[in-house]
């Protein structure tokens, strides 16, 4: 039972370490599209101007300000921001699991060395 065990960890790991991957890509992907959104919003809003052709937002906070409003009321970047939070909770897991397992593997290992081989 410990020897199937041991051997079949390896590809349990694998396989969890497949699934990080994908979802660690996933991850950055939506990251860089919150990120294009945020460079697209911040050149619109510096590019406002007002009736006299003067800059609407003058400063740096107030750019900030209004972009924070942008996101706030952005359908888009919302969902995409939830989703962003569920993967990252989803990678934790993994990689909570993935700890799992390997403490698992060190266990095993450590109980065949105790009773001399595997059985």
């Amino acid at each position: 039972m410990i020897k199937d065990r041991l051997l079949s960890l390896p590809n349990e790991i694998f396989e969890k370490k497949c699934h990080l991957i994908d979802k660690q890509q996933e991850l950055e992907d939506i990251k860089m599209e919150l990120k294009i959104w945020e460079m697209k919003e911040m050149n619109t809003i510096t590019n406002l101007i007002d009736v006299k052709g003067k800059p609407y937002y003058s400063n740096a906070e107030k750019r900030a300000v209004a972009l924070q409003d942008a996101k706030d009321k952005s359908d888009f970047y919302d969902s995409k921001s939830i989703k962003a939070k569920i993967l990252e909770k989803e990678i934790s897991l993994i990689n909570i699991h993935l700890e799992k397992l390997f403490n698992e593997q060190g266990n095993l290992r450590a109980i065949c060395r105790l009773e001399g081989g595997l059985n």
